[in-house]
This record gives structure tokens, C-alpha cells and sequence, in this order.
């Protein structure tokens, strides 16, 4: 199934407009801790799209961080670690929270997990324990929403 063209050049959310699309943050989140990686990526497409800086660069991070788990999942070493490195560059600017997610446990939690893999290599990283793939935590709730 082709893949629908996304429009260019939308006007960039307010605050506000952000703030108001956070149940769309929120369903990436249940995506993403429920295992549909590809599914909060392009959840969270919609919101990266229109978001301002420094909120667009944050939200590429989860999206990144999710294709990087899409690419574990297809046994894709290279691509598993480079999203996740090009993931954890971004993440990293936003601990310990942002948009209400605890990006300090987040960050920590996907850097073990690039450690992890890279200890196993490309021979034997499809050996690492998929229950070990970071979840998303809210700031204010100290635990992951429900998947």
C-alpha cells in the first residue's frame, strides 16, 4: 500500500496548539509500550510535523527511538543502532522531563539498551531480551501509561 504524501510547509503549532494535540503524544506513548513501534512513529509524525523548535527536534528523538525498534524487530543491527545513537543525541537535550515524559529514565533506559545490543554485535544481538526494550514514563506519574 503506497504511503500517503504529507503536505510541506504547515504552519508551525503555538504552545498552545501543542499542548492541545497531547492526546496524540499520549497514543504514541500506548503505541510505543504496547510494542507497535511503527505505529508511534507515524503517530507521532503528525505532531512532529507542525511542532516548533525546540519541540520538533524532541519529538523526531521518539520517533527515531521508535524506528530504531522497527529495525530490531526486521533484524536490522545497523539500523537498530544508528537510529538509536541519532535518538539519544536528541533525547539527551530534553533530561530530566519534556511534554510531561521522563526523558532522564528514558534516556538511561535506551542507552543501556544501545549498550546492550552493541555488546552482542550484529552476530548476536537478535539474542538480546526484547523485554528489555525501554517504555516511555510519564514525569508526573513515575510509571509507564498502560499499554
Amino acid at each position: 500500500m503506497a504511503r500517503q504524501a504529507r503536505p510541506r510547509n504547515l504552519p508551525v503549532f503555538s504552545e498552545a496548539e501543542v499542548e492541545e494535540r497531547r492526546p496524540v503524544l499520549l497514543a504514541g506513548i500506548e503505541q510505543f509500550n504496547g510494542g507497535f513501534f511503527f505505529e508511534a512513529h507515524e503517530t507521532w509524525e503528525e505532531l512532529w510535523l507542525q511542532s516548533p523548535w525546540p519541540v520538533r527536534r524532541f519529538v523526531q528523538g521518539l520517533i527515531q527511538l521508535a524506528a530504531a525498534f522497527v529495525h530490531l524487530m526486521r533484524h536490522e543491527y545497523p539500523g537498530t543502532i544508528g537510529l538509536l545513537d541519532a535518538a539519544l543525541t536528541k533525547l539527551e537535550g530534553f533530561v530530566p522531563d519534556c511534554l510531561g515524559i521522563d526523558t532522564a529514565r528514558l534516556v538511561a533506559e535506551a542507552r543501556r539498551a544501545r549498550g546492550e545490543l552493541e555488546k552482542l554485535g550484529p552476530a548476536r544481538f537478535e539474542e538480546w531480551d526484547r523485554g528489555r526494550i525501554p517504555r516511555i514514563h510519564l514525569a508526573d506519574q513515575g510509571r509507564a501509561p498502560p499499554a
